[in-house]
């Protein structure tokens, strides 16, 4: 089975269908039906989707794009470094640019079977801050929740219901997800559409407590890096503020051994401490 790699806002899901019978059909004729192919088992498709397919670790450089109200085009660019245990799925997602972003780092730990606890840290006010999955954090203007910037945390799901779908001139699987019982997701409701052959992603409905549909997100481009199968570009349609983000991975590589060190509270304040006084312009030694 082919993995998927899900960075930042973003991958995931599966299907359903019915044998046609011709009109008219004379008297006593004996008619041949086709039985549809079963459909692929969903629940180990979204445990290698959510931990990656059982790499170590990843490290990748994001370009998160879109334009602002006044038309002009902003950019944000992250270090994501994500590691994978037994126990534990953690993430470290740094600012790299613009610089006056560069505070807004966060770290998070998702367990199995508990809420996701995400943390940043206020320099100014020395002051570390818990966050969970509905928090929204705003990147020149544009809200993401930290449900997102987590690949959309698929481990914290149930299927409620399958079926085959079409759309686009190919065959789909449609897959609807439900959160598990108070996990405090932003997005209670997700509906994932994966292309039949292939069982490759081709986009995701993010819903919010009300049934609306918030979020779009549609898989542009997939590359095949490292043995892993992983979506490079995305779109993300944000129906409540009427525009659409890109979201591109750049750079990205696999099973790196990074030490547990990096995902851990001491080391996100001091990365943040560090941040905030480069933009107070005070000199700092190397991390």
């Amino acid at each position: 089975m082919a993995r998927y790699a899900s960075t930042m806002l973003i991958v995931i899901l599966l299907g359903f269908g019915c044998a046609r019978h011709p009109d008219n059909l004379a008297s006593g004729s004996l008619v041949a039906t086709a039985t549809p192919a079963p459909l692929p088992e969903v629940k180990p498709l979204l445990h290698r989707l959510a931990t990656q397919d059982g790499c170590r670790d990843v490290t990748a450089q994001l370009s998160l794009s879109f334009v602002n109200e006044e038309g002009h085009r902003e950019e944000v660019s992250f270090r994501l470094q994500r590691k994978y245990a037994p126990d534990r799925i953690s993430t470290l997602l740094t600012v790299v640019a613009p610089q006056e972003e560069a505070e807004k780092d966060l770290l998070a730990i998702e367990r199995e079977g508990k809420r996701t606890e995400a943390f940043s840290y206020l320099a100014g006010l020395k002051r570390l801050t818990r966050l969970g999955s509905s928090n929204q954090l705003s990147f020149r203007g544009s809200k993401t929740t930290v449900q997102e910037l987590l690949g959309l945390e698929l481990n914290q799901y149930e299927v409620k219901a399958t079926a085959r779908a079409s759309g686009d001139d190919q065959e789909l699987i449609r897959v609807e997800l439900v959160e598990k019982f108070d996990r405090g997701l932003a997005f209670p409701r997700l509906i994932a559409f994966f292309q039949e052959s292939e069982l490759r992603p081709v986009r995701f409905e993010l819903y919010n407590l009300n049934g609306d549909l918030v979020k779009t997100v549609k898989v542009e481009e997939v590359k095949q890096i490292q043995g892993y199968q992983t979506l490079t570009r995305l779109a993300i349609e944000d129906h409540k503020q009427g525009r659409t983000l890109k979201l591109e991975t750049r750079d990205i590589n696999y099973d790196r051994q990074l030490p547990d060190t990096l995902f851990t509270q001491a080391h996100l304040i001091k990365i943040i401490t560090q941040a905030s006084r480069k933009l107070m312009g005070v000199r700092l030694p190397p991390l």
